[in-house]
């Protein structure tokens, strides 16, 4: 349901980020050449490829420390634009580093081959990011039960970086193959998040059953719950988050730690520059391609009332009780409609962080001998640098209270209440624990009588003893 505003922002609003940051940072600079150097238009457009990048990640932590999550439409936005946002401005900030060259005219013809570059790397990344990510679910479906939690999760990992490096020796973009392997290692081997919420002997039945060839005919391939065992899922989802902390702390800590180095040429203007090339050409995309994206969403609402109002009356009233049956059930794929305040949280969620300071130290530094390489890549590190800077601390910082003034915050009625816990629980779980003589010479029935006996009134508190007392090891008194 939110597929047309996150192609529209992740695509077209990448290049034309990147266009408009471009056209900020080369003329800026030249009107303020007595001042600071003359950034060339392709080195802006570079800048302007790698800056186009964003990094929610402190938004999405801010969002979820409000109490939102991945259901609602400002937290799928912004997670799913960022996600796509990252390939096409990878793949673009590569076809433009390639135009880094003295010898190299630009004309129609290097534009077109340019274009045709980036279109043949895109779809021929994701292509290997898809096909590698059913391979792998072809490889879980087969080992299925055959392979300890261990295993399972060094597998999935070995299988998520398989189509990176591919990508990588042919000179295609590894972190969109890798993306696009995600997304189907995601849906077909981890399965929703519902399945994870299983009892810890849930493995040793998978394996069981999985042994015995007519339950795995049972299931197939590409399975609704999965092929990974529930502790599998749990390592998996544990070793993901750890990894990208790490490294996400690792480029902000060497942003910090060479922030105030010799490489980088630091200036009042560039930074003004690239600070308002970073802002003013996302607020003028994110209002733009909104109204466009409604437009869209609109003109599909009014083709389905079209289609609808052409049907004969039975067919009608059956239609209006599945879209009755649909509001009751907002997982049925729906048009979202993108407000202003919608826009201005999308605008503040604009932040640049470690996808962009990785990809200018990919920057050629000019080599005379070839005519290769930028000859102000100290000038775009710093101007990065600063817009990493603003858009975190500032952007970032502002988030919550932007959130709350505009009224978009969560209340705090609608977080779910705490379990309350009694006395009574608390006496009644110790006197499970303890090493006593009289409880460890009572009959677990009688155990479980004197429970029930005593909650009467409480049923689902009697069904928790009666598990936890099951899961206790067997005395030998």
């Amino acid at each position: 349901r939110h597929i047309v505003p996150i192609l529209f922002y992740a695509v077209i609003g990448t290049v034309f980020a990147t266009v408009a940051t471009a056209m900020i940072v080369h003329k800026g600079s030249a009107f303020f050449h007595n001042s600071c150097e003359t950034i060339p238009y392709i080195d802006a457009l570079a800048f302007g490829a790698l800056i186009s990048s964003i990094d929610p990640i402190a938004v999405l932590s801010v969002l979820s420390n409000m109490g939102m999550t991945d259901t609602d439409t400002i937290y799928v936005l912004i997670f799913g634009e960022s996600l796509l946002n990252d390939g096409i401005a990878i793949v673009l900030f590569e076809t433009l580093v390639h135009f880094l060259d003295d010898h190299l005219r630009v004309d129609a013809n290097a534009v077109m081959a340019a274009t045709i570059h980036f279109f043949v790397v895109a779809v021929g990344s994701l292509l290997i990011g898809v096909a590698s990510g059913y391979c792998a679910t072809l490889y879980y479906w087969m080992m299925h039960g055959c392979q300890t939690p261990l295993v399972e999760v060094i597998m999935f990992f070995c299988w998520a970086l398989i189509p990176y490096y591919i990508c990588d020796g042919i000179e295609w973009s590894g972190i969109v193959a890798v993306v696009a392997t995600g997304f189907v290692m995601d849906l077909n081997i981890i399965g929703p998040k519902n399945s994870m919420k299983v009892n810890s002997f849930d493995y040793d039945f998978d394996r069981d059953a999985a042994a015995s060839p007519s339950s795995r005919s049972r299931r197939p391939v590409i399975s609704k719950v999965g092929h990974l065992s529930s502790e599998a899922k749990t390592h998996v989802g544990f070793v993901t988050e750890i990894v990208a902390t790490t490294m996400e702390t690792a480029i902000f800590a060497y942003l910090g730690l060479f922030l105030f180095s010799s490489r980088y040429h630091w200036n009042a203007h560039h930074t003004m520059l690239a600070i308002s090339g970073c802002c003013i050409s996302r607020a003028i995309m994110i209002p733009i391609l909104g109204t466009l994206a409604n437009w869209v969403i609109r003109m599909q609402q009014g083709n389905e009332n079209c289609q609808w109002g052409s049907l004969p009356q039975q067919q009608q009233q059956s239609s209006q009780q599945s879209s009755d049956s649909t509001q009751q059930n907002p997982g049925r794929p729906a048009g979202v409609v993108i407000d202003r305040k919608m826009q201005l949280v999308l605008w503040f969620a604009g932040l640049r962080g470690a996808m962009s300071f990785a990809l200018v130290e990919n920057i050629p530094l000019y080599n005379a001998a070839t005519g290769q390489g930028s000859r102000v890549k100290s000038e775009i590190k710093a101007m990065t640098s600063a817009s990493i800077v603003f858009t975190v601390f500032i952007l970032g910082g502002g988030t919550y209270y932007m959130m709350e003034s505009l009224g978009l915050a969560p209340s705090s009625g609608s977080k779910p209440p705490r379990r309350q816990t009694s006395r009574n629980d608390d006496v009644e779980m110790i006197g499970l624990l303890r090493d006593d003589s009289d409880v460890g010479t009572m009959h677990e029935e009688e155990i479980m009588t004197s429970n029930n006996n005593t909650n009467n009134d409480v049923g689902q508190k009697g069904n928790r003893k009666r598990i936890f007392r099951q899961r206790l090891p067997q005395r030998d008194d």
